[in-house]
């Protein structure tokens, strides 16, 4: 299947990639489905989450365990279980990043991860529980 993209034209994606957010996400309740792609420039830790109807509307995406190593999403249990998650093996946790013009300026949403479940590819934006983490935790770390 080819969709269409802001930043990157047409482009083939696979029914394995289509991801599906009952609820959507934050700020965008009314956009359910989207496209999990690997980020054009091979080994950077970014993903790119494309919707499938709105070529203007994509997230940058990282692994929240790249910024923070310690990471621990810490949700409730009726969250994991809107999206039929049994086990942790099933899930894959993404943090989306906001670029500003000085790339050192920018963040990573902590607070608000996307977590997957890779079975069934079902999605949701799930608030941490645990209140050390923030919706801008800096991508680069300074000093």
């Amino acid at each position: 299947m080819v969709i269409e993209t802001k930043a990157f034209g047409k482009i083939e994606v696979s029914e394995k990639q289509k991801i599906y957010f009952e609820q959507g996400i934050l700020g965008f309740e009314d956009i359910h489905f989207f496209y999990l792609l690997d980020f054009p420039e091979g080994d950077a830790p970014f993903f790119w989450l494309q919707s499938e109807d709105y070529p203007e509307i994509a997230f940058i995406l990282i692994s929240p365990d790249v910024v923070v190593p310690d990471y621990k999403l810490v949700a409730d249990a009726k969250e994991y279980e809107a999206i039929d998650i049994t086990n942790d093996n099933e899930i894959l946790v993404f943090s989306i990043v906001t670029i500003y013009d000085n790339p050192e300026n920018s963040t990573v949403n902590m607070l608000g991860p996307i977590v997957i479940n890779k079975r069934n590819k079902k999605a949701r934006q799930m608030i941490s529980l645990d209140d050390k983490y923030t919706v801008r935790h800096p991508l680069i770390k300074k000093g």
